[in-house]
């Protein structure tokens, strides 16, 4: 397994350009970030200041969000959304690039609200199973990998991804054969929904693509608050995943 540190998170109280040389100053060499820019078509010289901040640290990025449409208002992705399909393949256009400015193969893109005011979870459903497969033949051809990841009810009462095996049984149900989506494993989402962490490992398996770390409760640190992070190297270890495991603590 790999450790790596999220720029976002940690050092969320640093601009986000001073944040790779922060990381770099702390011993990491491996890097993840939130998608650090205002829409899905961010202005090329936005884009350079960050990838020239990450090349002068001498860092590698392996992971990044995809744009998930507008935070503030409480959107949390746009594949659910089927009136936003342009946006959304944008997004995917946006991370693209980033790959090929900076290397990353894991991208997480979120899985969008669920508003039935407008459409029925079927057709939502069937918008994001859509969306998840565009986007899938369109990092393959770079090696990429589809990330989604399931959030805490608080702060996101619309969102329907509460627990990795609501992941899984998506993909399961909609995408069974496409091999490069999995689920992001999120110590604290998943442990603040109630999950036992320990045995969601073992029941997902190789539908874990990449793992985040933080405590619960709180969000802190790794031994902060309750959960047991040995433990769940030992049962990642047991069920075979090699990938990325990222600290993504609030600092």
């Amino acid at each position: 397994m790999k450790p790596a540190v999220n720029l976002s998170t940690v050092f969320r109280g640093l601009e986000r350009d001073a944040r790779p040389a922060a990381a770099a100053a702390a011993g990491f060499t491996r890097v993840e970030s939130w998608w650090e820019f205002s829409s899905a078509t961010p202005a090329p010289e936005d884009v350079a200041r960050f990838v020239d901040a990450l090349r002068a640290a001498g860092l590698e990025l392996v992971a990044i969000n995809a744009h998930g449409g507008d935070r503030e208002a409480g959107e949390r992705g746009m594949a659910a959304l089927p009136d936003r399909e342009q946006e959304f393949d944008q997004s995917i256009e946006a991370v693209a690039e980033v790959h090929r400015q900076l290397g990353p193969r894991l991208f997480n893109v979120t899985f969008g609200n669920l508003r039935s005011d407008r459409w029925t979870r079927d057709e939502q459903l069937a918008s994001a199973a859509e969306r998840y497969a565009a986007a899938c033949e369109r990092v393959a051809t770079f090696g990429g990998t589809l990330l989604i990841e399931p959030l805490t009810r608080d702060g996101n009462p619309d969102y329907p991804m509460r627990t990795a095996q609501d992941a899984a049984d998506f993909l399961d149900a909609f995408l069974p054969d496409v091999p490069n989506i999995g689920v992001l494993f999120d110590t604290f989402h998943l442990a603040a929904n109630g999950v036992e962490l320990e045995r969601a490992i073992d029941e997902l398996g190789p539908r874990i693509r990449h793992v985040q770390f933080a405590d619960f409760p709180g969000r802190g640190r790794p031994g902060t608050g309750a959960i047991d992070f040995d433990a769940l190297e030992e049962r990642l270890d047991r069920v075979g995943y090699t990938g990325e495991i990222s600290l993504e603590y609030l600092g």
